[in-house]
């Protein structure tokens, strides 16, 4: 009983924090339990004590009856043989007195008769079928005495009867003869004088022997009462534990409840009783509580969501977006009000050196440090956004003088800068360029302005960087940078100078590689690695990325005629790509050629405006008929994230990085990365998550249901000579630190 009662306890005292716990003999299983074994308990001492007594008192008048009638035979055998004595009974016939004129047995009516007292005795005894005494009054302190010792005998005993036994009348009960309790009948022997001198005493048998049937009556109701204890317990237990049983788990389904907990359904509603009833209760309550979360997680996340696609993650800065909302709300403002502005472009210098410096998680944090000093910098109704990797934009209302208010920002901004910022415990100097565009006019289109605040920045760079240039008519592109990206890209696509390096996609839960993703890279002849935030942004806007991609396309499915066959592989795509009319026959001509299944290719986007044009999603439509994969990749970062999933052919998302690399410290992140996941989840869709750089977070992503990964700390970027060295004996079972 106590084990269930404390079961109740554990079961059904989670209770939230602050609350006191049920405690075991408060429960009401043990309540009842208690009450049902008590009353059972408290019924048959009552009944065992009621029949005891009637035993008890059943046995005395049997006893008494017994004696009574053996002290009749007795006198009579006396009388039969001393016939001088007489008799005194009661109205009833019971003899109570013997009267003789002389003492019995003594010498003279031994004489008279020819028996001696043992004669007398014996014969009486032959008819009771029990013992039979003869007592004389002694003269001394002893009442009585027997016969035997009257005549001088050795063998004689002594008669001790109750103190408050009066000797001169008849009396039934016990009695001490030679120190042993007997039942006796005692018949009081008188002169005609009514003079005591001696006894007759008849016994039924020794107290202890009489005495035995009851005793072995109480130890019988003892183990009986024992006994029914210990059955009663068992069937009360078994029976509360039937009833009470749903009791733990309701109270369990409660408190489940209480911590918006709502995945289990409410057992035992098919029950017709109260219990039923209260199932029923506490499951309407589960689907309530369910329904009000399920709706509460959806406007979290749409909130979320909304917040993402218009901030960066990492800095929590506007991102590209926003900032172009906002643009158009200034152009629309200028139109009506004649409010004037300046557009800003900016990016750190040596930045790149200190990211593969240092590592990425560095760079980061200098981008957050940065975007900080950044803020503190803007007036109201400025907004400063990032781009993307070192990329930063300003839009600041003009109050008085376009020119001065640039000037002095800009150089506020080089100032700040320019001062040390400590990473890992190391100072870290940069600088920053800025390219500003002051020429804003009605009807002017938002990609122009940017364009002139970009040329306006690789101007600036070009002087020696750590600097600030005003877009002028007729500047163009110039310097280092703007020459290597412009011109260079198509020497880049003839003089073989890309390269494709693989980063394997891990499996979460058996840590084996499933995929790999195709990475661009273009080392340059005389600049050397140039960085594909650097080259990428810049073959968009002048149309080379088409002929770029489709070379990756080319050599990315040659790699992976090398990889495993259960492998996949993972390429970049750009809307211009998709806007080509002939890309899906430039991919199926591509995976033909090398023999490719169209299931083993997955084609990443990346979430900007232009892929929900009507061609792009007529090509991806396309596309995933054939059987490919369609990937949204740094999910969460882009323009509208949530509208891609409902309008375009997703398959998969993949979770960007600055999402990943905060779990460990931040709840925040965590619960970002969990909405998303579940929100892929209801929508069927695969998840990969990027950026993964220790074991904490390869297990939270693991744990939260993410279907794979890829990441620093499963295998960094390399040639496919190496893929194919790093991999060919181990795939496809568990790898550790393989690529690291």
């Amino acid at each position: 009983m106590v084990d269930d009662a404390r079961k109740v306890e554990r079961e059904g005292g989670e209770l939230q924090a602050g609350q006191p716990r049920l405690v075991w003999y408060h429960s009401l299983f043990w309540k009842i339990n208690v009450f049902l074994v008590s009353s059972v308990v408290l019924a048959y001492i009552m009944g065992a004590t009621i029949g005891w007594v009637m035993v008890e008192r059943d046995s005395l008048e049997q006893w008494r009856r017994q004696a009574e009638l053996n002290a009749q035979v007795t006198s009579s055998a006396i009388r039969s043989i001393y016939t001088f004595i007489a008799i005194d009974s009661a109205d009833d016939g019971q003899i109570t007195k013997i009267i003789s004129e002389r003492p019995l047995g003594d010498d003279a009516s031994i004489l008279d008769t020819g028996f001696n007292p043992s004669d007398v005795l014996g014969l009486a005894a032959a008819q009771t079928k029990n013992n039979i005494w003869l007592f004389q009054k002694a003269a001394s302190d002893q009442p009585f005495i027997s016969s035997a010792e009257a005549l001088g005998s050795d063998n004689g005993f002594s008669l001790t009867l109750p103190d408050y036994v009066d000797t001169s009348r008849f009396f039934v009960g016990f009695a001490d003869i030679a120190d042993i309790k007997h039942f006796v009948a005692y018949v009081p022997i008188v002169n005609l004088k009514n003079e005591l001198q001696g006894a007759v005493v008849t016994t039924i048998g020794e107290a202890n022997a009489l005495q035995e049937s009851q005793n072995k009556l109480l130890r019988n109701s003892f183990l009986l009462l024992v006994t029914i204890l210990l059955l009663t317990g068992v069937a009360v237990t078994l029976i509360m534990r039937k009833v009470f049983k749903p009791v733990p788990d309701l109270v369990s389904a409660l408190s489940r409840i209480a911590r918006d907990d709502t995945r289990s359904i409410t057992p035992f509603q098919d029950r017709h009783d109260e219990i039923g009833r209260l199932a029923v209760a506490i499951e309407t309550l589960r689907e309530a509580v369910a329904e009000r979360e399920h709706l509460r997680q959806v406007r979290d996340v749409a909130k979320h969501m909304e917040h993402l696609a218009h901030h960066d993650p990492l800095t929590g800065l506007p991102n590209r977006a926003f900032f172009g909302k906002k643009l158009d709300e200034a152009l629309v403002r200028m139109a009506e009000e004649g409010q004037r502005f300046n557009i800003m472009l900016l990016d750190l210098d040596r930045f790149k050196s200190i990211n593969d410096g240092l590592g990425h998680a560095s760079g980061d944090a200098l981008l957050v440090s940065f975007a900080e000093r950044l803020s503190l910098l803007m007036r109201p109704g400025d907004v400063a956004a990032r781009f993307g990797g070192d990329e930063f934009a300003i839009l600041q209302m003009v109050r008085k003088d376009a020119l001065v208010e640039a000037s002095k920002l800009a150089s506020n901004i080089i100032r700040s800068a320019t001062r040390p910022f400590m990473l890992l415990g190391k100072e870290i100097s940069v600088g920053t360029s800025i390219g500003i565009c002051t020429e804003t006019s009605k009807g002017v289109d938002i990609s122009e302005l940017l364009k002139k605040a970009d040329i306006a920045l690789y101007a600036a760079k070009s002087e020696g960087r750590g600097t600030f240039r005003f877009f002028k008519e007729g500047m163009e592109m110039s310097g280092e940078r703007g020459h290597v990206l412009q011109h260079d890209l198509d020497a880049a696509l003839r003089n073989h100078e890309f390269e494709l390096h693989y980063q394997p996609i891990f499996s979460v839960m058996s840590s084996a590689p499933v995929g790999f993703e195709a990475l661009l890279r273009w080392r340059h002849p005389k600049l050397g690695w140039v960085s594909p935030a650097d080259f990428i942004p810049v073959a968009e806007k002048t149309g080379q990325i088409v002929a770029i991609g489709d070379w990756v396309m080319k050599a990315a499915c040659a790699g992976a005629a090398r990889l495993p066959a259960d492998s996949f592989i993972a390429i970049n795509v750009s809307p211009l790509q998709l806007q080509q009319g002939n890309f899906a026959q430039k991919v199926k001509a591509s995976l033909a050629a090398c023999g490719i299944p169209a299931r083993r290719l997955e084609l990443e986007l990346t979430e900007s405006a232009q892929i929900c044009s009507l061609e792009c999603r007529e090509m991806l439509e396309e596309l995933r008929d054939l059987g490919i994969r369609i990937a949204l990749d740094d999910f969460g970062t882009g323009y509208s994230g949530i509208s891609y999933l409902l309008t375009l052919p997703i398959t998969k998302i993949k979770i960007d990085r600055s999402f990943i690399m905060n779990v460990e410290h931040h709840a925040e992140s965590r619960a970002v990365v969990t909405n998303l996941l579940q929100l892929a989840k209801s929508l069927r869709l695969e998840t990969t998550a990027e950026g993964i750089e220790n074991e904490y977070q390869m297990e939270f992503v693991r744990l939260s249901g993410c279907t794979s990964g890829q990441g620093y700390h499963l295998g960094r970027p390399a040639k496919i000579e190496d893929i194919q060295r790093i991999y060919s004996n181990l795939y496809p079972r568990k790898v550790s630190s393989l690529g690291a």
